[in-house]
């Protein structure tokens, strides 16, 4: 029993080196570090860091075969976050949130194609319009739920 459960690990632990794994730094001209991470090749793995100038953390997430899967955060040069959502393969997807303001939000839902999304303003906590975005160009506004349903009759929260 012994034996066989050494040779199993020694059979990971050899996958796991010949499989090249390593943890990379990138910098800017200037020196400071730009982004770090794992990776498998040339290809993004597992979690990352991305970094203002400043040093301030810019984003993070998580890759899988070079593509944002999972959930990230993105946070402005002051460090407050700016947004946060759902990566499927490097396509916007989910339910995402914009911190607008302290008193300003928008939940926004990503539409299949990825650029679409549906978003649900609020100040406050209370929901005060509906707006509407592709390729994050503002589209159309909503200031009644009634009329937001009425018009997208097959989006549902």
């Amino acid at each position: 029993m012994y034996l066989k459960l050494t040779s199993l690990f020694l059979v990971i632990a050899l996958s796991s080196f010949s499989i090249g794994k390593v943890f990379v730094s990138e910098s800017f001209p200037s020196g400071q570090k730009s982004a770090e991470g794992w990776m498998i090749g040339v290809k993004k793995m597992d979690y990352w860091y991305y970094f203002h100038k400043n040093g301030l953390i810019k984003s993070k997430g998580n890759y899988t075969n070079n593509l944002k899967n999972g959930y990230w955060f993105y946070y402005n040069s002051n460090g407050q976050i700016d947004k946060e959502g759902h990566f499927i393969n490097d396509i916007s997807s989910k339910w995402w949130i914009y911190h607008k303001t302290n008193n300003i939000k928008e939940k926004c839902l990503f539409q299949k194609d990825g650029i679409t999304r549906f978003c649900l303003v609020y100040n406050n906590d209370k929901l005060i319009k509906a707006n509407k975005y592709r390729n994050d160009v503002f589209l159309n506004q909503w200031t009644s739920i009634s009329s937001f349903k009425r018009d997208n009759p097959h989006f549902s929260f």
